[in-house]
């Protein structure tokens, strides 16, 4: 039965993307190994992750959408590393065969493997037995010129400006309004955070809330801007856990201090709300969005370090692409005020054993 279902859902699907790559995929679906051609002159990247219902993503979520978010995830990672896919391999443990729950993943997982040439090369299916929750694991493999090693968290130096792309808390903006429309948005925010979260919820435009909602579910990784950064970024990072955690890490790897400015930030969900400054109490729905900015995750933006330099060849790679802030010896992550007092910053990432995302 094992291998029936991945014939069905996996092999057959899947099949074509496979055979489209045949120089690179030697060995699929079907051996006891996978094998893969690395091009001549060039490095291995790998990266894995998992997945666990109720964590990560909702039990009610589509499946579609699940299997889109569970390799964009991935496919981020190597982003960051300044990547090229060239494959992936999936496991899953699941409490019971639920045909048209693995249809809609297949779906959602082969569309975005072929948007970014990414062939399923391998995997496992097991049983959850007694734990009645899914569990998606998947590696992708990719690759890059020898002569690119990646961007290093501990390579960002003083002087050198903070970037993002995209809109980071836009994914944070639809998990909060999933919450909301499951009752649960307690679980998420409490007291004046809560009271200040429901009334951005309340105002927000119907054209941010869809942006917000389908960045939460199929996010985007930025494949070809990682690609494009090459000799440009000094460190980079995915934001999969908000923008004050993922920075964290790189200024503990490289022993340097962040200051981020409030503006900056501001200006970034203006150009997405221009509306916003009609309302009354503008002041708190951009302390609010700043806020979740700062702590939420999964918005998949790439975030990076460059010498000043770099400044107009960066913003010759198009549009959405922001600096935030500058490196500064020292430690710590700071927010820049309008009036120039700086405010220190938690950065603490979202933790798996401390809470639970739904």
């Amino acid at each position: 039965m094992e291998f029936d279902l991945i014939h069905r859902h996996f092999k057959t699907p899947f099949g074509p993307l496979a055979r489209a790559n045949a120089d690179t995929v030697l060995l699929g679906i079907g051996d006891d190994c996978a094998a893969l051609q690395i091009s001549p002159g060039q490095n291995l990247f790998t990266s894995t992750d998992t997945l666990v219902e109720g964590v990560h993503f909702f039990s009610d979520d589509a499946p579609r959408t699940t299997g889109w978010k569970a390799l964009a995830g991935n496919l981020s990672d190597l982003a960051a590393s300044g990547a090229t896919p060239l494959g992936f391999t999936l496991n899953l443990s699941l409490p019971e065969v639920d045909e048209t729950w693995l249809a809609g993943f297949s779906a959602g997982l082969l569309e975005v493997a072929t948007r970014f040439n990414c062939p399923l090369v391998g995997g496992d299916t097991t049983s959850a037995g007694l734990n009645t929750l899914k569990t998606v694991s998947i590696t992708v493999f990719g690759q890059a010129a020898a002569s690119h090693r990646g961007f290093n968290r501990g390579h960002a130096k003083a002087d050198e400006g903070i970037w993002v792309s995209g809109t980071p808390g836009l994914a944070r903006l639809g998990l909060l309004l999933e919450y909301q429309k499951r009752g649960r948005l307690a679980e998420c925010c409490r007291g004046a955070e809560l009271q200040m979260v429901q009334a951005l919820l309340a105002v927000l435009p119907e054209h941010l809330v869809r942006q917000a909602v389908s960045r939460l579910e199929m996010p985007v990784p930025r494949i070809e801007l990682g690609l494009m950064l090459h000799g440009l970024a000094s460190a980079c990072l995915d934001l999969s856990d908000g923008l004050s955690g993922d920075l964290a890490h790189v200024l503990k790897a490289s022993e340097v201090a962040a200051v981020l400015s409030q503006t900056s930030l501001e200006s970034i969900w203006r150009h997405l709300w221009p509306e916003i400054d009609q309302h009354a109490d503008v002041a708190g729905l951009l302390k609010t969005l700043i806020a979740q900015t700062l702590k939420g995750g999964d918005d998949f933006e790439l975030c990076w370090t460059a010498h000043p330099r770099h400044r107009d060849a960066i913003q010759s790679l198009g549009a959405g692409l922001h600096c935030v802030g500058i490196i500064e010896q020292g430690s710590g992550l700071w927010l820049r005020t309008p009036g120039e007092e700086r405010k220190r910053i938690s950065g603490t990432s979202y933790n798996h054993f401390a809470e639970s995302k739904n």
